[in-house]
């Protein structure tokens, strides 16, 4: 990545992000068309897998707006660069509304957990560190008064969770966040989150 002009606020990620609660809403508005529950059930376990793919997607873009931030304000410290094309600077938002997709996902965990229990009469795998990691997004997001001052590097402030990451560690979150931005894989940024989150 070119960094001479400064850096972008979105690395590259958000082109291969969907709208998470939409679809959420979509699907389950199409399960309980089912009237009768076994084929509810039968349409939930072909669900089940697009669902947690589109959670997945979700919880992994929060991860990797942590690790971009915790790229961009560690690596330009001493010399801190512009953010460019942040398209909140100066605009005056709703707290509830821009925590509504976050709450969302955060919420829906224990929804899937749920129907994972009555539909398909067993425990979803959901990686324990999913929900850390969009409660710690939340706090980023709410520390920084969503990014509506964000113009600089320094004006990033990290949450206390966030752990600083060494040159080399610095050097891998960057190289781990060019390699997702190409190939649209998102969950590869789980590879690095150790460098940022315990």
């Amino acid at each position: 990545m070119d960094f001479s002009k400064g850096v972008l606020f979105d690395p590259g990620y958000s082109k291969y992000t969907m709208a998470f609660s939409p679809n959420i809403d979509a699907a389950h508005n199409m399960l309980f068309s089912i009237k009768a529950l076994h084929q509810r059930k039968f349409k939930f376990q072909i669900m089940y897998p697009q669902l947690l793919k589109l959670l997945e997607q979700t919880v992994s873009f929060y991860l990797g707006c942590l690790l971009w931030a915790a790229f961009i304000t560690q690596n330009f410290k001493s010399e801190p660069k512009e953010i460019l094309d942040n398209s909140f600077i100066g605009k005056t938002v709703n707290a509830e509304d821009m925590l509504f997709e976050v709450n969302y996902a955060i919420n829906y965990i224990d929804k899937l957990k749920k129907d994972c229990k009555y539909y398909l009469g067993k425990n979803c795998n959901i990686p324990d560190d999913w929900e850390e990691v969009m409660t710690v997004y939340k706090d980023f997001l709410t520390l920084n008064d969503f990014l509506v001052n964000a113009k600089t590097t320094a004006d990033i402030k990290l949450p206390p969770k966030i752990k600083t990451p060494s040159k080399t560690e610095l050097e891998e979150i960057l190289e781990n966040i060019e390699n997702v931005t190409k190939t649209g894989e998102l969950k590869e940024l789980f590879k690095v989150k150790k460098y940022i989150l315990d």
